[in-house]
């Protein structure tokens, strides 16, 4: 199952890069068109806030696989090592929340958005809104496995 986890999330690194590279070219093209030639390519913006949404949201859960984030470590040198560990399961949890939260109300925002759409791309607006809740689902599976391994005793990062 870790291999299957591992792999999956570097295509998702892979992805983002991606995006990153379409984010960096959309926007250099709209600076160019605008600056150079005194127009913008209709879809320049559309295509640059896409690849922006779902790469910043998928990215946030590739940082949590790779505990990227930002933890508050101060007192990990002055406590017992269970009480380290109850903390960082208390910070899974709360994580674990927040997560469901977002698939919960990312879906209802895709129903929702559903029937409109992005003019230039000509896509329907729930490919945007979309990232929300593929980024929590991402994010819960990744807590499962830091709190399973969390249990089982293996060495973790934080």
């Amino acid at each position: 199952m870790k291999k299957i986890i591992d792999r999956t999330f570097t295509a998702i690194e892979n992805l983002c890069k991606i995006l990153m590279i379409v984010q960096i070219l959309s926007v250099s093209i709209v600076v160019i068109g605008r600056q150079v030639f005194g127009r913008t390519p209709v879809w320049g913006e559309e295509l640059t806030l896409f690849s922006m949404v779902w790469a910043s949201l998928l990215g946030a859960s590739v940082l949590l696989k790779n505990d990227g984030h930002i933890a508050v470590t101060v007192l990990d040198t002055y406590l017992p090592k269970k009480a380290i560990k109850a903390l960082d399961l208390l910070s899974y949890l709360f994580l674990g929340f927040y997560a469901v939260i977002m698939v919960i109300y990312g879906l209802k925002l895709v129903e929702l958005t559903g029937l409109n759409m992005m003019p230039a791309l000509k896509i329907k607006s729930s490919w945007l809104y979309g990232a929300m809740p593929v980024s929590a689902v991402l994010m819960v599976i990744i807590l499962l496995e830091k709190i399973y391994l969390l249990f089982k005793g293996k060495d973790y990062k934080f």
